[in-house]
């Protein structure tokens, strides 16, 4: 049976049995680091019974879980508890199956449906037992049977299993001592035919499996019931049938159960078979609880056949990968599943097909990616479909490269670039788009204090305007007057100072807008008195002329003769600026006297308290002290780099490249 070193590699036991009999004790394990034996979940979850040694005859050579171990091992069938390992372990033997669940856990949960389906696989593992393997069960009841992750009912409670020739008298005796008493004939020593024990345990099973439910719940079952306790339970061995003839009964060939063996024997049915069963499956599933179908056979229709299936990938698969939305556009394809059965059953299966190396499942599950993307969470997502995808580009194939990255692009909004691209990121774009101005000019309905009062609307001088507006109370203007409102930008000459001008001239004017701020610090408003000294700054700093300024402030004196302290705001600054820039303008014959290379200045009009700012930047070359070393007349003169006497006609700012006034 193995020793210590056959142990699991990664296997996690449950310290708490769920499952105590008189010959194991049940637990539930995981295997952490290993793939190849996956629950429904894909957890890797497995089952382990531990048995000790029993007393009794039939035990002399092997504990009862060493048989169970050894027939599991030697039999095989899809409807037989799955054999994963065995260990011996001190005195205790360890044996790993397929995740299961002992039927009485569930039974209650079960569906009327599911119990049928789940009787005819009890009956197929008989019949392959008695029919192919030659062997008789002796124990058959609801403590030998055990449900997989996805509601599968299989047979286990292998431990009395033994050749049908070998079936005698003493044996069942020796075993009838934990046999279930309800499947054991009471007149089972006077018979002599003792190969037809299993028929009556299975008609005591039936009995227990449907002990409450109603005859009409499914089809044909009153009168199965009735057949197992008059035929299967006969008092004559010899009147009770085969197994197989069982089968046939009307009990186990009912619509839903024809489906489900259907997908059972795929492989055996021919192509006209499949096309026509694939058409009409999806209407004939609308007739039952769309959960009893997800339990019993969404592993059949999502298995590697069906999904290969020409037919069933036009007309089953999209109605399987899709959960029902009540919300359907027009030429929609409807799901079967709502949104909770979908998540319970269908994805952990898709967990699974995620998982699978075969290029044609792979693209028919990226193609339906983006109706059932929405179902997974977050970490299933990034723990476990993304590497899957991120596998797939990796792929030779360019179609399903193609593919794949349709699918990652579909996991951007969700996991975000960073989770599904990697790597570092930098913005190489920018949004070109406009501002837009959501601010409205016009005051709101909620801004009039009385609505009943008609207010003319704002004209156009009004309104704020990126252009500066100067007002003339002259119902006449003069034509330089004209000229000033007409500019459409400044000019050249005294530009730089009529930025911060503007901005004053806004402040002062209290244009009612929502973009003038109140609390703006007017500092560069001026209130001064106006005397000659600050006369003689604003020319020296504007470069204005005196007879513009006399005639400006005459026409200020004249207008109010009351006038003595005037205020000299920014409006009035900035006339004056605006017409030395026009005076400056229009003595300007070329453009190219704008260069400072083609200036000419007049160094005679210079005024001697004008502050040069180059002063400190002209190159100081001091001249070296000569120190004259008397020579000998007689040597002859060497010509070196070191006698070098600088002349003193030689101009010392010649070398410094181009001439200021070229």
């Amino acid at each position: 049976m193995g020793n210590e070193s056959s142990q699991l590699s990664g296997l996690e036991i449950e310290e708490k049995a769920i499952e105590i009999t008189d010959f194991w004790c049940h637990y539930q394990a995981t295997i952490n680091d290993s793939c190849r034996y996956f629950s429904l979940k894909s957890d890797g979850s497995v089952s382990v019974f531990k048995g000790e040694a029993a007393v009794g005859p039939l035990w002399a050579i092997s504990t009862p879980l060493e048989k169970f171990s050894n027939n599991l091992l030697k039999y095989r069938h899809p409807c037989i508890v799955r054999y994963v390992s065995a260990w011996q372990q001190r005195s205790t033997l360890h044996l790993a199956t397929e995740y299961v669940q002992p039927l009485s856990h569930v039974l209650r949960s079960q569906t009327p449906l599911q119990r049928c389906i789940g009787l005819n696989n009890i009956l197929r593992a008989l019949v392959f037992l008695h029919e192919q393997a030659g062997m008789s069960h002796n124990n058959v009841s609801v403590s030998a049977v055990y449900v997989t992750g996805d509601g599968q009912w299989k047979l286990g409670g292998l431990q009395y299993l033994c050749p049908v020739s070998e079936l005698t008298s003493a044996y069942l005796k020796h075993a009838r001592i934990h046999r279930y008493d309800k499947a054991v004939d009471p007149n089972e020593d006077s018979y002599e035919i003792t190969t037809k024990v299993d028929q009556y345990g299975f008609a005591a099973l039936v009995d227990d499996v449907y002990k409450d439910s109603k005859d009409d719940e499914v089809p044909h079952l009153k009168e199965f019931r009735k057949y197992c306790r008059d035929i299967l339970q006969h008092q004559n061995p010899a009147n009770r049938p085969n197994l197989s003839e069982v089968l046939v009964h009307n009990f186990f060939n009912h619509e839903f159960i024809t489906i489900y063996k259907f997908l059972n024997f795929l492989p055996l049915k021919t192509e006209e078979e499949r096309c026509q069963f694939f058409s009409n499956i999806s209407d004939n599933l609308k007739c039952y609880d769309e959960e009893t179908v997800a339990k019993q056979l969404s592993g059949l229709l999502l298995s590697r056949l069906t999904m290969l299936d020409q037919t069933a990938q036009k007309d089953v698969i999209p109605f399987i990968l899709k959960p029902r939305n009540d919300r359907l556009t027009n030429g929609e394809i409807p799901g079967f599943f709502s949104l909770g059965v979908f998540k319970e059953h269908i994805k952990p299966r898709l967990m699974q097909l995620f998982g699978v190396r075969d290029s044609q499942i792979r693209m028919l599950l990226l193609k339906h990616f983006s109706k059932f993307v929405h179902v997974f969470s977050h970490d299933e997502l990034s723990q476990h479909i993304l590497p899957e995808l991120l596998l797939g580009i990796k792929d030779i194939d360019d179609n399903l490269v193609s593919s794949t990255l349709i699918c990652l692009s579909e996991l951007v909004p969700i996991l975000g670039a960073n989770t599904v691209i990697g790597g570092k990121r930098s913005k190489f774009f920018t949004d070109g788009r406009p501002n837009s101005k959501s601010k409205s000019i016009l005051p709101t309905v909620s801004q009039i204090p009385d609505c009943s009062v008609y207010i003319p609307p704002k004209s156009l001088r009004d309104l704020p305007c990126s252009e500066d507006i100067y007002v003339n109370d002259n119902n006449e203007l003069t034509a330089f007057e004209k000229t000033l409102t007409l500019n459409e930008r400044p000019s050249p000459v005294g530009g730089e100072s009529l930025d911060e001008i503007t901005a004053t001239e806004r402040s002062v004017k209290k244009i009612d807008s929502e973009e003038d701020w109140s609390d703006w610090d007017n500092s560069r408003q001026l209130t001064t008195i106006v005397t000659p000294a600050i006369l003689d700054d604003i020319i020296k700093e504007d470069h204005i002329h005196r007879d513009v300024i006399d005639d400006n402030l005459t026409q200020i004196f004249n207008a109010d003769p009351k006038i003595t302290d005037i205020n000299i705001i920014s409006d009035s600054r900035s006339i004056l600026l605006q017409k030395a820039a026009i005076e400056a303008k229009k003595n300007i014959v070329d453009i190219s006297e704008l260069d400072i290379k083609n200036q000419k200045y007049d160094n005679s009009k210079k005024s001697g308290d004008e502050f040069d700012f180059f002063a400190d930047m002209t190159p100081v070359i001091e001249k070296p002290t000569i120190v004259n070393i008397g020579q000998d007349n007689n040597t002859p003169h060497v010509s070196s780099k070191l006698n070098f006497v600088p002349d003193e006609s030689v101009d010392e700012n010649e070398g410094w490249g181009e001439g200021w006034n070229d």
